[in-house]
């Protein structure tokens, strides 16, 4: 057996025992709504839960980090090593998380959205985190919430829209958290994370993220928010925001039916009162804390279904 070979039984064999550990957390989780688990961190660092991080991330082809190191040099001179020592330094408590390197991408909006690139090696350990919080929050997450989460898709939010519209909520209220991922309060964050996960070695490790800092022209400088570009952000942005769903659940289900992908929420009603006066508006504004939304008040506009080629599509009439 070659050297791939051996890397791909490696992968497959993790990947099971990935998928089971993951179902026993979820079903304890599911069973448990206010349990706070405290035996986690010996997760993160179990060799087959980094071989299937180290899968995904591979997967992915990303850029390298600050460190230059690349997916094929680690392959050059052996995965299983590389993994050996990357568990050893976390069971030991010397994993220490490099700089993120920031790289600006255009918006079609205008602007730029910061992209924040983390090395090979962090890029796994956070996807091994990942793996293990993951089926934790997904116990708790509500059916209203789309955005980067497991079997949950942009067309299945769009889909739900068209549903809701058809059967009479013809007015949306949109709402977007301005920079979410960059304006998300650390501390409040980690309380957040914290209502699930009491091992304070899990805790830490997502604290040194947080303050592993950027590269910014040869200067590290303190990072802020969520950093784009961390595998774990999004689960760690959705933890945040499930309040939200919960808060609109117990006051605003009355007014309409909700769908949130990540940091857009969009609400439906069945009027033009509920939606501008309704009280839909106010509850929407309601932003978590250490966020700030776009806007004093949301945006308000009729919904129109068109007939298009491939199936129905949204238009973007004025009211």
């Amino acid at each position: 057996m070659n050297a791939d070979e051996a890397n791909d039984t490696s992968r497959a064999r993790a990947r099971d025992h990935t998928r089971e550990l993951q179902r026993a957390l979820y079903r304890a989780a599911k069973a448990s709504p206010k349990r706070r688990f405290h035996a986690l961190y010996d997760k993160v660092y179990d060799l087959e839960v980094l071989w299937s991080a180290w899968g995904a991330v591979r997967a992915n082809r990303g850029a390298p980090g600050i460190d230059g190191e690349t997916i094929e040099g680690i392959e050059h001179r052996g995965v299983a090593s590389f993994l050996a020592e990357l568990r050893e330094e976390l069971q030991q408590g010397t994993y220490r998380p490099a700089p993120a390197r920031r790289v600006e991408i255009p918006k079609a909006s205008g602007g730029v959205r910061p992209l924040d690139i983390f090395t090979v090696r962090d890029r796994v350990v956070q996807h091994a985190a990942y793996l293990i919080l993951s089926p934790i929050f997904e116990a708790d997450f509500l059916p209203c919430s789309y955005g980067f989460r497991p079997k949950r898709t942009a067309h299945q939010a769009l889909e739900q829209i068209r549903q809701v519209a058809n059967h009479g909520h013809e007015w949306v209220v949109d709402a977007d958290i301005q920079d979410c991922f960059g304006s998300i309060d650390h501390a409040k964050l980690l309380r957040a994370v914290g209502r699930r996960v009491s091992d304070r070695r899990v805790l830490k490790l997502l604290r040194k993220w947080l303050d592993a800092g950027v590269m910014v022209d040869g200067q590290v400088v303190p990072s802020t928010g969520a950093p784009q570009g961390n595998p774990i952000s999004p689960l760690l942005a959705n933890a945040f925001l499930h309040w939200l769903d919960r808060l609109w659940m117990k006051r605003g289900y009355h007014l309409g039916v909700l769908v949130r992908y990540c940091d857009d929420r969009a609400a439906r009603t069945p009027s033009e009162p509920k939606a501008r006066g309704g009280g839909a508006a106010q509850e929407m504004g309601v932003g978590p804390p250490g966020t700030a939304l776009q806007g004093e008040i949301p945006n308000h506009r009729k919904l129109r279904w068109l007939n298009g080629r491939g199936g129905e599509r949204c238009g973007k009439g004025a009211p």
